[in-house]
């Protein structure tokens, strides 16, 4: 008497390989962008000084 466990085995088997692999694509890519954001927007590009995303208030 053949068992119905197998193919539903199977099947978890490849539904979590795929959860794997699109988190596994996700999360590096999610990280990438955030460090990104953040060089871009803390240094300036042409010399490394510090930016500011405000300049500071002027003493009047």
């Amino acid at each position: 008497m053949p068992t119905l466990h197998p193919p539903r085995r199977r099947r978890f088997l490849v539904i979590s390989d795929a959860v794997s692999i699109v988190f596994g694509g996700l999360v590096p890519g999610f990280l990438l962008g955030l460090l990104a954001f953040r060089v871009k927007s803390r240094w300036c590009p042409r010399c490394g000084e510090h930016t500011y995303a405000m300049p500071p208030e002027q003493d009047r």
